[in-house]
């Protein structure tokens, strides 16, 4: 007689972004059988640019993404803070970082190079579009979702990786809150690169209430986001702003800031308020577990989002390798919450100082930049960028 195979574990992951792509991998390297919901119709490249700095780096190297990533990806050498007139007032040396990790530190890439990438290595099928979750409960050990076409799903574990503005979280973690910095922003994809360009720096430039970043990607483009104060939310007059307004508006910064703006497609302008997360006590409820911005939306001043989101994944696919389901899911908030709290509060703390306005105190602010130590500006980043992940493997 032919013993029984045992029961193949499952889970459903609402969001086919960032996190529930990298969490999907991690979780099929386990010999999981795993479907994803995602409410749009079709699965399209959108959105601007990001950077993946060497901690999202490395857990895609966990999640045995890194070489595909990369190969859609610009390395960074150097990250330049200048002020508005092109000054340097600190500089970040990522080749040196690059050599004491052994990997690459730092790279830029078009947000849906890095979709196709996470796409191209899952199989088909595995995505139902045009479900889009609108609400959650807990029926005694599973998880009930219900979608907007009234179609309901019962879970075993749920991984909710839908957004800032997640159902899931709002429906199982309802103290959760959503907060404004007070800046908005707009991000483009710009055609060629100017002549002179280091394709292996990327800068951010300060100016009094105002900023904009760029770096090169792949395929001769330039990624640049640019942004100001906001008093509120949905300011209809910053939503009216068009491609030439923007370039109004930043007009009176150095060199190749206004030629980028000039090459970048009007449609191409994508336009956000920043929004983040209060941080939150827990990321799980039961068998349900939040990743990337469901559980902690950052402002993307120290460009972690994307790199938070890809963690989450890496870590709780480690834990349910070796770890009965609720053990997994109490590790992964004893983890990930103190991580994503600090940093949540050093995006802040940047953006605060970024976007100070008064033009008497901008002077002093960046003569106080400029004087901070190199060595203290590392270590800082170290203590971000520098962690170890569990492999990933199902357990015996």
């Amino acid at each position: 007689m032919r013993s029984r195979e045992p029961k193949k574990q499952r889970a459903t992951i609402v969001g086919a972004g960032i996190a529930g792509l990298a969490a999907a991998h991690g979780l099929r390297l386990l010999g999981w059988d795993v479907e994803i919901y995602e409410q749009a119709d079709k699965l399209e490249p959108i959105g601007a640019g990001l950077s993946l700095s060497a901690n999202a780096l490395r857990a895609l190297r966990t999640l045995g993404l890194y070489d595909a990533v990369v190969a859609e990806a610009q390395p960074i050498d150097r990250l330049d803070l200048l002020d508005q007139s092109g000054n340097v007032l600190q500089s970040t040396n990522f080749v040196e970082f690059s050599r004491r990790y052994g990997h690459l530190a730092m790279v830029v890439l078009h947000r849906g190079d890095l979709h196709k990438a996470l796409l191209s290595e899952l199989q088909d099928g595995m995505i139902r579009t045009g479900m889009e979750c609108v609400g959650a409960r807990e029926e005694g050990d599973r998880i009930v979702l219900n979608f907007a076409n009234r179609d309901t799903v019962e879970a075993e574990l749920v991984l909710a990786c839908d957004g800032i503005h997640s159902p899931v979280r709002k429906a199982l973690f309802p103290e959760s809150r959503e907060h404004f910095p007070r800046y908005t922003c707009w991000r483009a994809i710009s055609a060629g690169v100017p002549n002179g360009m280091d394709r292996a720096r990327l800068t951010e430039s300060w100016g009094a209430g105002k900023r904009i970043g760029l770096a090169s990607v792949a395929g001769d483009r330039v990624y640049w986001f640019a942004c100001c104060g906001a008093e509120r939310t949905n300011d209809p007059e910053l939503a009216n702003l068009d491609l030439d307004r923007v370039r109004e508006v930043f007009a009176d910064f150095h060199d190749p800031v206004p030629e980028v703006l000039a090459r970048t497609p009007p449609d191409s302008l994508v336009w956000t308020d920043i929004l983040d997360l209060d941080p939150m006590s827990s990321f799980t409820r039961g068998k349900v577990a939040l990743l990337g911005d469901a559980a902690h939306a950052v402002t993307p001043d120290l460009g972690q989002g994307a790199g938070l989101a890809i963690e989450d994944a890496a870590v709780i696919a480690a834990l349910l390798g070796r770890l009965p389901v609720y053990d997994a899911l109490r590790e992964y908030n004893a983890r990930r919450v103190d991580r994503a709290r600090r940093i949540t509060a050093e995006s802040r703390l940047y953006a605060r100082v970024a976007q100070w306005r008064n033009p008497l105190i901008v002077p002093l602010r960046n003569l106080l930049v400029k004087s901070i130590p190199e060595r203290f500006m590392d270590r800082q980043l170290d203590a971000v960028l520098d962690i170890t992940f569990e492999p990933v493997k199902a357990a015996a």
